[in-house]
């Protein structure tokens, strides 16, 4: 029997139209991929099937029941739950009271404390989830925040679950852990559909891949007899490498040098030269200390030692500084510290033009259209309504806003800070391109990523920290593997 059947589903944003009649069947015990570009409709496809959302036309049905559109609570009485990128917690409450928020264990209208911690930690030992019941969630990790939203769905019975991008900010290990309780929910009959722009993850978790082009479902795959070449051609309507890859530039003059730099978790002071036309990678593991380094030299981080950009210093703590300097930073947390989410994509997009005007320059409306114009033709930036909250792109045209806010002007340096996370392979062949076309025109860049095939294709030159310290310095193309270990600390 399927367990779940999405028939037509057909959803319009003005004149846009993001769902163009949209079926797909899921089975119990089934996890199917949903992939596809950023601005292809898979988020909103989940959220017509979790209820937050009403199609325009079409229908979802659950076990047999045709699910009324737009009815939350009739979702959640079928079983369905979605876990997003973010956690959705409440962060002063403890494990317990987030997995039975609104349904703690009472006796006659009173909370039954300990039967609720208990209740809890069947779940978490049931799910193979190493926390306690009573720890404060404000005080977890942001990988165990995760698995958290993901023990407060099993708890209140979930049938059919939702993950999406839900590995996007996650480290290596926990999405191991993830995926041991997807296996293990998939065993027990649950329906999962499981979003991610890492392809590998797509292919090593799922049983079938629907792939999403431009609101249309094109195909519904066999994990096991297609290959990542093939998905991609749905996702893109070509064939693409998607590969980090980036030709080297002859290196100019010193653009941005560090001269004993030292904060936060950084151990031994820094120091190096980047040039005119290149790139230098920094790689670790999380809590190497590489986002610390782009945040002291951006001023949002207490520092000593010198920093100059084009032979000119920098004042400590002075973000301001750093932007009239020709520095751009793009955060790994896009949400959290690159946007105003409830602000216009046009607001977000001049930003850093805004901060290098004179006070006394007045705003031009028609000096900002034309930058959100060039955004659009140069990072094929999908944004109908510039007037719109920046909240209704895509995750992948976010971040296209987040770098492109820099790219009004010739930028002197850019901190790259995980630029790619969460974005389709053809947005990521888009900001490699990119990228070469900024080294070449003499922009120094300054990248951390987590992908260690995309920090060795663009990188020039790869710092290595472990633990605040640099445990090595490799050139072009050097043995992933040399690299890994350095990272690590021993061979895996």
């Amino acid at each position: 029997m399927t367990q779940v059947r999405m028939r037509g589903i057909v959803k319009r944003f003005g004149g846009v139209t993001a769902l163009r009649g949209v079926d797909l069947d899921i089975a119990p015990g089934e996890i199917i991929g949903l992939v596809g570009e950023n601005g292809s409709g898979k988020s909103t496809l989940m959220r017509i099937l979790a209820g937050d959302e009403t199609p325009d036309a079409g229908e979802v049905v659950v076990d047999g029941h045709p699910l009324p559109p737009g009815d939350v609570p009739a979702r959640l009485a079928a079983g369905v739950g979605v876990v997003f990128q973010e956690p959705n917690l409440c962060p002063e409450l403890d494990v317990a009271e987030n997995l039975f928020l609104g349904a703690c264990r009472t006796s006659r209208g009173v909370v039954r404390w300990g039967a609720t911690r208990q209740a809890a930690t069947d779940v978490l030992d049931r799910a193979g989830i190493p926390l306690r019941a009573g720890a404060k969630v404000r005080a977890l990790s942001k990988d165990d925040r995760h698995l958290t939203d993901v023990a407060h769905l099993l708890a209140r019975g979930t049938r059919v679950l939702v993950l999406d991008e839900t590995t996007a900010s996650l480290t290596d290990d926990y999405v191991r852990r993830l995926f041991a309780i997807v296996r293990a929910e998939r065993d027990r009959g649950t329906s999962v559909v499981f979003i991610s722009h890492r392809l590998n993850e797509i292919f090593e978790l799922c049983d079938r891949i629907a792939v999403l082009r431009d609101g249309e479902l094109v195909a519904v795959r066999t994990a096991s007899e297609t290959d990542e070449a093939q998905i991609i051609r749905d996702m893109v309507g070509r064939a693409l490498a998607g590969k980090a890859l980036r030709l080297p530039v002859t290196p100019g003059d010193v653009r941005l040098s560090l001269d004993g730099v030292t904060a936060g978790r950084l151990a031994d002071p820094l120091s190096f030269d980047v040039h005119a036309g290149e790139t230098v990678g920094i790689g670790g593991l999380v809590g190497s200390g590489r986002s610390t380094v782009l945040e002291a030299i951006f001023g949002l981080r207490r520092r000593t030692g010198q920093i100059t950009v084009d032979g000119r210093r920098l004042k400590p703590s002075a973000p301001r500084a750093a932007v009239a300097a020709g520095l751009g930073y793009v955060p790994e947390d896009r949400r959290e510290h690159g946007l105003a989410m409830d602000m216009s994509v046009r607001a977000n997009a001049t930003f850093a033009s805004s901060g290098q005007r004179a006070w006394t320059r007045r705003a031009s409306a028609s000096r900002d259209a034309a930058l959100v114009s060039h955004l659009r033709e140069r990072l094929a930036l999908k944004a109908p309504d510039p007037d719109a909250p920046i909240r209704t792109l895509s995750g992948g045209n976010q971040q296209k806003v987040v770098l492109g806010r820099w790219l009004g002007g010739q930028p002197r340096a850019l901190l790259l800070d995980e630029p790619t996370r969460g974005i389709d392979v053809g947005a990521k062949a888009q900001i490699y391109e990119i990228l070469q076309a900024l080294t070449e025109e003499g922009t120094a860049i300054l990248l951390v990523s987590s992908e260690l095939e995309e920090l060795l294709g663009l990188a020039d030159r790869t710092v290595v920290l472990r633990e605040g310290r640099v445990r090595g310095w490799f050139g072009r193309d050097p043995e992933p593997e040399d690299v890994a270990v350095a990272m690590a600390g021993s061979a895996a």
